[in-house]
């Protein structure tokens, strides 16, 4: 089943419709059985049976009422969120987006560890150079491969 954005705006415009609806019809019931002239020939199940319908449509009336909120509340998730995306619909943009946010932040990390660093260094004397060697290297000499003295 193919739904393309029109479709799913008309389905949203058809249940707003529908809701509204029904809070008018509950509401004009609660009215017509709230003004109904009481006559001297009233009994007590005639007031029993108003009770109860009132009851009814005004029960009638809170669920319309909030469905028609659940509605807005939906409304504003696709705004705000967007809405759902197929199996596999996104990927590429999704894995881009997160690709340059992680190589910010490997940059940011790379920029404090070079400043750690040569505050090390200032602190141990000011002289020489901190040189990074990978796990798979072997250092030439063990005590000079991770801190050369000389400038």
């Amino acid at each position: 089943m193919d739904r393309d954005e029109t479709t799913e705006t008309a389905n949203l415009l058809d249940r707003e419709n529908r809701l509204i609806a029904d809070v008018l019809s509950h509401f004009r019931s609660l009215v017509i059985l709230a003004t109904e002239p009481v006559n001297k020939t009233a009994s007590a199940g005639q007031a029993a049976y108003s009770s109860m319908a009132m009851e009814i449509e005004t029960k009638g009336l809170i669920k319309a009422t909030e469905d028609l909120l659940q509605l807005t509340r939906l409304l504003r998730e696709l705004w705000v969120v967007g809405p759902l995306r197929k199996p596999g619909e996104g990927v590429a943009e999704v894995e881009q987006s997160i690709d340059t946010e992680v190589q910010d932040v490997v940059s940011l990390l790379n920029k404090l560890r070079e400043q750690s660093r040569r505050q090390m260094i200032e602190d141990g004397g000011g002289h020489g150079n901190y040189v990074v060697t990978s796990p798979t290297e072997e250092p030439a000499d063990e005590g000079n491969a991770q801190w050369p003295r000389g400038s």
